[in-house]
């Protein structure tokens, strides 16, 4: 019994932590809309567990231009695309930008 509530303790956790990742992936496309959302698309679909709400756009992360936040994130995507260097990303697990893309959580520029 012990064993069993040990393994739900350590599963359960993580079963609403869906977040979708690109490991080294290249920018394709950014697009930024005049009320302030945006997103990336790379050249690959997300892994590991991307959010379910943004499963029509697998190779998506959104962003709001209207927060600093979103403007570090607009310079890191474009400074990427521009190089011809590669991102990791993660995303938040949720769709809270444009409601069928997985938000952004975090970001770097690679070799």
């Amino acid at each position: 019994m012990k064993k069993w509530m040990l393994l739900i303790i350590c599963v359960f956790p993580f079963l609403g932590y869906a977040k979708g990742y690109s490991n080294n992936y290249k920018v394709v496309e950014v697009r930024a809309d005049a009320n302030g959302k945006a997103y990336v698309k790379f050249d690959k679909p997300l892994i590991q567990t991307p959010a379910a709400c943004g499963s029509g756009y697998a190779s998506h992360l959104a962003f709001d231009l209207k927060t600093p936040g979103g403007q570090g994130i607009l310079s890191v995507v474009l400074a990427a695309q521009a190089s011809g260097k590669r991102i990791k990303a993660q995303g938040t697990g949720t769709c809270s930008v444009y409601g069928v893309i997985e938000s952004w959580s975090w970001g770097l520029v690679n070799n």
